[in-house]
């Protein structure tokens, strides 16, 4: 009789353990880094280089140094995306990104984007430096991807919605709805409060 309820026992403990560790997993969510480029064409259609540049390494002059900081602002975004806007998005990156002299625009380039699936909500803008301004630029979210077209090039800034897709995980699998965390500590608790039960049960059963 020992055996068995220690072996009921151990079965409680490692159901309350695995129920505490799913209870406590961190929500998955869009992290929107731009890590490089997965293709980059010219108006032709031929193959670009393109050079991607982090924003702290960047060479950027003062006006740019200064449009940078300002887009790091959520209501200057707010502002320039107007009804486009999604609650939730942030400006997830800022790159310095250029071409070849004598490239021929508009250029499309194909970012890849850890995180985002055909399904975020993204936006890419673009300092103009010759308007001295930000503008948002057509783009197409993939899988792991952000595709944008440009007419010039210069700082870039990635605007991603930082949450997960309703439902799916980071890696495309369904994720546990609300509250199945709890019913499944619940479940966990009837087990060792079973498994006490018979403990005591069984000191009487001895007894008698």
């Amino acid at each position: 009789m020992k055996k068995k309820l220690l072996a009921l026992m151990s079965a409680a403990m490692l159901a309350v353990a695995t129920v505490t560790t799913a209870f406590a997993a961190p929500s998955p969510s869009t992290s929107g880094v731009a890590s490089g480029i997965h293709s980059a064409t010219d108006k032709d259609g031929n193959a670009v280089n393109v050079t991607v540049t982090s924003s702290s390494d960047a060479s950027f002059t003062e006006q740019e140094k200064k449009a940078v900081e300002d887009i790091k602002n959520l209501e200057t975004v707010k502002n320039l995306m107007g009804s486009a806007y999604v609650s939730g998005m942030q400006v997830a990156d800022i790159k310095d990104v250029s071409v070849p002299e004598g490239t021929q625009f508009p250029v499309t380039i194909t970012f890849n984007v850890a995180g985002v699936t055909a399904g975020s909500k993204v936006a890419v803008l673009h300092y103009d430096t010759q308007k001295g301004a930000w503008e948002v630029v057509n783009c197409k979210a993939g899988d792991g991807t952000i595709t944008a077209t440009f007419t010039s090039l210069s700082p870039v800034a990635f605007v991603v919605q930082k949450t997960s897709t309703p439902g799916q995980g980071t890696n495309g699998k369904t994720s546990p709805k609300t509250g199945e965390p709890l019913t499944l500590a619940l479940a966990g608790l009837a087990v060792c409060a079973g498994a006490a039960g018979m403990g005591i049960s069984a000191k009487k059963r001895n007894k008698a």
